[in-house]
């Protein structure tokens, strides 16, 4: 649970008391299958999602003919391709991304989309976005975060594979172009990158030092990590999700099967319920404990006999003097004889 200012992501409160928001992210998962797009929405609503997150990828030419990019396949290790092919079988027409994301917000569904470029920054203004989001990739990108800031919407900055000075950088870009509630995304490397390259507390610093909201872009192959970042207070949380045939392909090896949405969210409930208050209120007429002790004799004494450890020693449940009360009775003469074993009570002093 955030302590930090709230802000609100369209009808959604983020910040000070609040569960963090999970945002699914269907991104380009789908590739070609629009209707797999559509089953994977459906879905996320029959779970109770009111927030989509997606991506509009809609213009293979943003990425040249020439270079490579690797990523993880689960049980085959990396694989290498060219870069533009990985790009050409994700892409998805503008037309075809207006029909889905219009689709889903007719639903009732708020949309939070990442941008690549201008148009796709007017689609997601047309499509009437509760946030903006800039990927990892486009950290660098001065005129498109200056264009995404100005338009006054929630910025979430992702900062993977960014150096501080980058993100130093482009969070001043953001803020010198009029964002008003701005989100930096800590976003660690994807698998098969082991724990020790996570660096959570990271995600906790940036929200204090940029003075802003925390959230955490998961790329682990499990939930254990939105569940860690659930129990250090995050704001948002982002977690790509896939339909459940999906074949190995970039970024699927982190996605998370349509199947687990349900589970997911009630294990980030159950870790946000109990993380709970900074301190325990109860009941002031509440039962005294049973295992809390008491005065109780030693053996048989007489009156006279003095409360001291020699004479007394603490047993349960609390029938007789509460032992917090020793320091009032300490060296007090007993007023009546009392038998070993039995507690002693005021009207014995």
């Amino acid at each position: 649970m955030s302590n930090k200012p709230a802000s609100l992501i369209g009808k959604k409160r983020i910040g000070q008391g609040e569960a963090p928001l999970f945002l699914p992210d269907i991104d380009v998962y789908f590739k070609h299958d629009i209707q797999g797009a559509y089953r994977l929405v459906n879905a996320l609503i029959s779970a109770g999602i009111t927030t989509l997150k997606g991506a509009l990828l809609h213009n293979p030419d943003m990425c040249l003919p020439e270079g490579e990019v690797g990523y993880f396949v689960p049980g085959t290790g990396m694989r290498r391709e060219r870069y533009r092919d990985v790009i050409e079988r994700h892409v998805v027409p503008l037309d075809t991304l207006r029909r889905i994301y219009s689709d889903a917000r007719d639903q009732g569904l708020e949309l939070v989309l990442s941008v690549y470029d201008e148009e796709g920054l007017q689609l997601a203004l047309e499509l009437e976005a509760v946030a903006l989001k800039i990927p990892s990739s486009n950290i660098v990108h001065a005129p498109l975060i200056r264009s995404v800031a100005a338009t006054g919407r929630v910025l979430m900055l992702d900062t993977g594979r960014s150096t501080m000075d980058e993100i130093d950088r482009a969070v001043e870009w953001a803020k010198a172009s009029g964002a008003q509630t701005l989100i930096v995304q800590h976003s660690p490397p994807g698998p098969p990158a082991p724990p020790t390259d996570f660096n959570l507390n990271m995600m906790i610093d940036m929200g204090r030092k940029y003075q802003c909201h925390d959230s955490l872009s998961d790329h682990f192959r499990g939930i254990e990590m939105l569940l860690a970042a659930t129990a250090l207070g995050v704001d948002v949380l982002e977690k790509g999700v896939c339909l459940d045939e999906s074949k190995p392909d970039i970024d699927i090896a982190h996605a998370l099967p349509i199947s687990q949405i349900g589970e997911t969210l009630e294990k980030i409930a159950l870790i946000d319920q109990a993380m709970g208050s900074t301190t325990r209120t109860l009941p002031v007429d509440r039962p005294v404990p049973p295992d809390r002790m008491c005065l109780v004799a030693k053996s048989d004494l007489e009156p006279g006999a003095r409360i001291s450890p020699e004479t007394i020693r603490f047993a349960f449940p609390q029938q007789g003097i509460p032992v917090e009360r020793w320091d009032d009775f300490v060296g007090k003469p007993l007023a009546h004889a009392v038998k070993a074993g039995a507690p002693i009570t005021e009207q014995d002093v």
